[in-house]
């Protein structure tokens, strides 16, 4: 009893002079645009009394600390630690947006990605399959996109006003020095890549980042698959071939190989044709994959993929026939190691190894190329506070290429190797100045040793923040690379050819409900390629004197909101280009050039019968073209290119297995898709030439694949 009654009387003597003691501290949060902070955590430093703001960003809470610290975080804001006492009043406090926050500004000057969080997803993995028209080809989709050109009889990217091989490609930051399959002229070729092998693609039409060097115009950087979550086995049958893969997981690390099979002999046999097949396209390719994570977060990419394939045909030239055969194959490895090495500094190094062999007869001209290129990056990513962030690193290169020739009837022949070695620097810091601006600036060096020629490139890209989805970008940069191996095997007195990028864009919304962007560029080109003419397997003073230019506006717009169930882009792009190089007798329009260039992609799921179809329309301006005997250059235009494609994907299930029965018909229309002609000397001409026509084999081809996935 004496316990409880003490107790008690401690109590009431103790409990009124703490209430005595306690106060009341309020205020209210807000952004600096006025606009209350709903949630806001307030917590009182050293206890665990706190509380959070409520729709009007207002906030009271109780303390009997005598000077209590206040302790604010939100997410995405700066914290902030304010000093009050009993006397404070109410608060009016604004909190800063912080510059490292998911809303802070991102710089995305020349840049379309897919699979970046960072960046503005344009187009996503899955667009490439289920764009109508570019029948699985990384590359078929990206010519959706403005600043591209509609090249029917090419297949690979033209960029910007930049010639094929302006643009490079890199596998998860590493060269893949050959892409394509063997080009053949005047027909399209394909990608070697799948894109099911890719979790991202970042496409940059100009102005990138001081990383990469050795292209003129763009680069597409493609990011392979990181671990595979479930083993699963694909199964794929096509008109025109067949595919299997297999992915085996376990914890921290993964595997997957896979083997596809083309023959287009069977489609040929049955499609209106305007060459004569002797051996139609037939292909194998193998790949393989595996990823390993550490506990401390290092991972280990292993990407490798092999083909072989043939081709050969007759094709009329004139009152002649030109038999074309060619056979070749290439092998691709690729191999990326990151690590952190602490909380702030990562590390990235990778070694990849391309390998091809070509061998080509066209009539009576043999040519058998060979080329190896091994490259090796490393690179570091510090963080060196919340507003700067600085990349830099190396990177070395070494190319092998060697040409054998011969003709079939004559004694004529040569053996010519070209040996070069490009090594690379490169520091690029990202800065912060607030959460509505940041800055870029870039330095890169290389050197090649075949050229004996050095280059240093500055560069800097801007982006400043004017809404919650928009902001203005800006960048500026120049940009180096080698001249191919056409023109490098017959001498090494050439210099780097040379590009100057200006660009300035804008862009608002969001990819989940409407994003439109627009940019307008200009390129000034110099060193490029020039000699007179072509004569004995020679070019004549062959020299870096050609010069040109390239401005235009590339404008873009996906919507996913305003019809249900519907998804669609629009791309447009106009260009002013012009070139005075090879043997132009002045500066002119190039012949791969469209002015003007108009895409509408459309896809819509129709949710009843689990079936999504979709259409591609490509329209194009007519390119220059020159026939022999007119008094001026380039003088000719082509017809309108005009393309509607459609397909078509149904969802469902064979036993327990996912199924999707995939159909797309390119060219509905059955254009012509004329896109100009190609000179070819004969003396039956009072010209010396004759023009033979560029177009498509086929006007029109039919796709159909059924593609099973089989869970383990």
């Amino acid at each position: 009893m004496k316990i409880k009654i003490a107790i008690l009387l401690l109590l009431i003597c103790v409990v009124p002079s703490q209430l005595s003691a306690q106060y009341e501290i309020n205020g209210t949060i807000t952004a600096k645009d006025d606009s209350p902070l709903v949630g806001v955590n307030i917590t009182i430093k050293g206890t665990y009394d706190g509380t959070i703001t409520d729709i009007n960003g207002a906030f009271s809470l109780m303390t009997d600390e005598e000077h209590p610290t206040l302790l604010i975080s939100y997410i995405g804001y700066k914290p902030e630690e304010i000093a009050v006492n009993k006397n404070s009043g109410n608060l009016a406090l604004v909190l800063k947006e912080s510059i490292t926050s998911l809303n802070a500004v991102t710089i995305t000057a020349g840049t379309f990605s897919a699979g970046d969080k960072k960046r503005a997803t344009v187009l996503e993995p899955l667009d490439i399959y289920t764009t109508a028209g570019s029948l699985g080809d990384i590359n078929g989709a990206l010519k959706t996109l403005p600043g591209t050109q509609a090249a029917s009889d090419d297949g690979r990217l033209l960029v910007r006003g930049g010639e094929a091989a302006e643009t490079k490609v890199h596998v998860d930051g590493l060269l893949a020095a050959k892409p394509y399959y063997s080009k053949v002229p005047d027909l399209p070729t394909r990608g070697r890549f799948a894109p099911s092998l890719f979790s991202g693609t970042v496409f940059s039409t100009g102005g990138y980042s001081a990383e990469y060097g050795q292209a003129l115009s763009s680069i597409l950087i493609l990011e392979s698959n990181d671990i595979a979550v479930e083993e699963v086995t694909g199964l794929s049958f096509m008109s025109v071939g067949a595919e299997a893969s297999k992915t085996w997981c376990s914890p921290g690390k993964s595997s997957s190989a896979g083997v596809s099979y083309t023959n287009l002999a069977p489609y040929y046999g049955v499609a209106n044709n305007r060459l004569e097949w002797l051996k139609p396209s037939e292909a194998v390719n193998l790949n393989f994959m595996h990823r390993q994570k550490s506990d401390n977060g290092s991972l280990f990419k292993l990407f490798s993929t092999f083909d072989y394939g043939i081709q050969e045909f007759n094709t009329p030239v004139g009152e002649n026939i030109s038999n074309i055969d060619t056979e070749g194959g290439s092998a691709y490895i690729n191999m990326t190691y990151s690590t952190p090495l602490s909380t702030d500094i990562s590390l990235k190094t990778g070694l990849a190894s391309t390998i091809d062999n070509n061998r080509q007869i066209a009539g009576d001209h043999r040519t058998l190329d060979r080329e190896v290129n091994i490259e090796g990056r490393l690179s570091i990513d510090h963080h060196l506070s919340d507003a700067i962030r600085l990349n830099y690193g190396i990177s070395d290169a070494f190319t092998t290429y060697n040409q054998e020739y011969n003709h079939l009837n004559a004694p004529e022949q040569y053996d010519i190797q070209v040996n070069d070695h490009i090594a690379g620097v490169f520091i690029e810091p990202e800065i912060r100045l607030s959460a509505e601006l940041a800055i870029r600036p870039g330095l890169r060096y290389e050197y090649s040793s075949y050229l004996e020629e050095s280059s240093l490139s500055p560069r800097l890209s801007a982006a400043y923040k004017t809404g919650k989805n928009s902001h203005f970008t800006a960048a500026w940069g120049h940009f180096f690379q080698n001249p191919v191996n056409e023109y490098m095997k017959y001498t090494s007195r050439l210099e780097f050819e040379k590009a100057i990028h200006y660009l300035l864009g804008y862009q608002t919304g969001t990819l989940k409900k409407r994003l439109f962007r627009a940019e307008a560029y200009y390129k000034d080109y110099k060193q490029l390629i020039s000699y007179d003419n072509y004569s004995n397997n020679r070019y004549i003073n062959l020299a870096n004197t050609g010069k040109g230019y390239a401005r235009g506006i590339d404008v873009f717009f996906r919507d996913k909101e305003t019809f249900r169930y519907t998804d669609y882009w629009l791309s447009y792009s106009y260009i002013d280009t012009e070139r005075h190089y090879k043997n132009y007798p002045n500066a002119v329009t190039p012949s791969y050039i469209a002015e003007h260039t108009f895409s509408a992609v459309g896809k819509y799921f129709i949710g009843s019968i689990n079936t999504q179809i979709g259409a591609t329309w490509l329209m194009a301006s007519g390119r220059p073209y020159h026939k022999e005997g007119d008094e001026k250059f380039m003088n000719r235009t082509a017809p309108l290119y005009n393309d509607l494609s459609l397909n078509l994907s149904y969802l469902t299930y064979i036993g327990d297995h996912f199924t999707i029965i995939h159909f797309s018909f390119s060219n509905v229309l059955g254009r012509d898709h004329l896109v100009g002609y190609r000179n070819i000397p004969s003396p039956d001409d009072d010209t010396g030439y004759i023009q033979m026509p560029i177009m498509p084999d086929i006007k029109q081809f039919l796709f159909l694949g059924i593609f099973i996935s089989i869970n383990s």
